[in-house]
């Protein structure tokens, strides 16, 4: 081994150490919890290797497919509305006029809120005294106040994703109108001479430049919402449903850490195959060049 080569070693080992304390161990542990029985109240048992019936049971679970379901619909509604706004804030926001300054500030707010306040701020907003009642109800909308979180699990899970999409939405506008940047003036004005129209000159000479952004952002989003666990818990206390939920209840209500690492594994596998099926979508290059005039 070159000296260089070993000072280079030596230099990073601190970060692998870091690495392999806080991701490599817990994971590694996780993995183990999830094939022996430990359950808290049963100490005679904690460590007994019981293969997959860890596994066996969170999925044969009463809980468990409407818990997929929920997070499935959760997360697919809150991934396309967050990039789909991403992408139109972005846009709106990279050009120039008065007071874009202001509003580019503003957009960042939501962002800088902990989950858990975001998430009790829209229970209260929707609650039958809150500000969209205060709203509806005077301009004549509504007759009377609606307790919006009672309507149905479809309706609330449609309500957390709200909350949702209004904390993630600003990171996702930033890294969009960073990469907005590397978009050359010259070609948008080629374009638009050859006679492109506004959706033309976004899909062919625009998007280009941000899909693998766009991408990873949706892969990125898609893991938060799988995960979503402070706003769920804050809106309702976990009543409806989220998969993030039943791991934290079946460990630190039930007291059985067995069961709580095998749903935490199958859902870090989903998490896994839900990325690699977005990054699936990923071009073969990164930029192309269209003819902004169709035939």
């Amino acid at each position: 081994m070159k000296p260089h080569e070993r000072t280079g070693i030596l230099m990073i080992l601190p970060v692998l150490a870091l690495v392999g304390f806080f991701t490599i161990y817990p994971f590694s542990y996780a993995i183990y919890l999830s094939v022996v029985k430990y359950v808290i109240f049963e100490p005679q048992n904690i460590g007994k290797w019981i293969g997959l019936k860890n596994y066996a049971g969170v999925i044969s679970s009463h809980y468990f497919s409407e818990a997929v379901l929920n997070t499935l619909v959760f997360t697919i509604l809150s991934v396309v509305t967050i990039v789909v706004l991403a992408i139109g804030v972005s846009l709106a926001l990279n050009e120039q006029f008065k007071g874009v300054g202001i509003v580019r500030f503003l957009i960042l707010i939501p962002w800088a809120i902990p989950s858990a306040s975001a998430g009790l701020m829209w229970r209260w907003i929707f609650h039958s005294y809150g500000w969209i009642n205060k709203i509806l109800v005077p301009l004549g909308i509504l007759h009377e106040p609606i307790y919006f979180l009672g309507r149905g699990r479809l309706v609330e899970v449609f309500l957390i994703m709200i909350a949702q999409v209004w904390q993630q939405l600003p990171f996702c506008v930033v890294i969009l109108m960073a990469t907005l940047q590397l978009v050359p003036k010259e070609l948008l004005d080629s374009a638009q001479v050859d006679g492109a129209n506004a959706w033309q000159r976004f899909r062919h000479v625009t998007f280009p430049f941000i899909r693998i952004a766009v991408v990873i952002l949706a892969a990125f989003q898609a893991m938060l919402a799988i995960t979503v666990y402070d706003v769920v818990y804050v809106f309702s206390g976990g009543l409806w449903g989220m998969i993030s939920y039943y791991a934290f209840s079946e460990s630190f209500l039930l007291g059985d850490f067995g069961r709580g690492a095998a749903l935490s594994i199958t859902i870090g596998i989903t998490i896994l195959i839900v990325i690699l099926v977005i990054l699936r979508v990923l071009p073969g290059q990164k930029i192309y060049r269209y003819s902004f005039v169709e035939a």
